[in-house]
């Protein structure tokens, strides 16, 4: 009787290892696979269109002293509370210049937050025409890495402003032309 004892005690560690290889086996092939998406959602609840324009106020300097802030609220395609933080990035001789070279965060909160993003950019503002313009990347979000350019052109006396901002495409280069051929 000893033989049919240990042979439940052999295959239940046996069940047990070809349930747990079976379990990661499955888990491995569908690690590739997209998450289905809930029943009446597609593409267009995550995309943004290629030009966003809005209105923004002049909400004063950062807590941490430095950044001047703007806000305003997007309506439209992608509704959102936009917030843009620009610092002066000269040399302190040339702050009374009319032109200053400029870093920009921009922070788009959508309202749907699959469409929110931030992006880092750096460009100029022109104090005499009012015109706020800036490029570079989307860091964060949707469309990380995409190029866009941000325009505010200032309204006076409030510091009130129109923003423009335009997601620009992608231009691969070839092999050929980064190899300078």
């Amino acid at each position: 009787m000893t033989p049919s004892r240990s042979a439940p005690r052999r295959v239940a560690p046996l069940v047990l290892g070809a349930v747990v290889t079976l379990s990661v086996a499955a888990l491995a092939a569908g690690a590739g696979r997209i998450a289905p998406r809930a029943v009446g959602a597609d593409a267009a609840t995550t995309d943004l269109p290629d030009t966003l324009a809005f209105e923004v106020e002049y909400v004063g300097i950062g807590a941490e002293g430095v950044d001047l802030v703007w806000r305003g609220r997007v309506e439209g395609a992608a509704p959102a509370q936009a917030t843009i933080r620009m610092e002066y990035a000269g040399g302190a001789d040339d702050r009374a210049m009319p032109l200053w070279p400029v870093n920009v965060w921009l922070f788009y909160a959508a309202d749907d937050y699959q469409r929110s993003f931030a992006a880092e950019l750096s460009g100029s503002m022109n104090w005499g025409t009012g015109e706020l313009r800036v490029s570079g990347l989307v860091s964060d979000g949707l469309r990380t890495n995409v190029p866009l350019e941000q325009r505010i052109q200032l309204h006076r006396p409030g510091l009130t402003g129109a923003v423009t901002v335009v997601f620009l495409p992608r231009v691969a280069l070839s092999d050929g032309l980064a190899a300078g051929f």
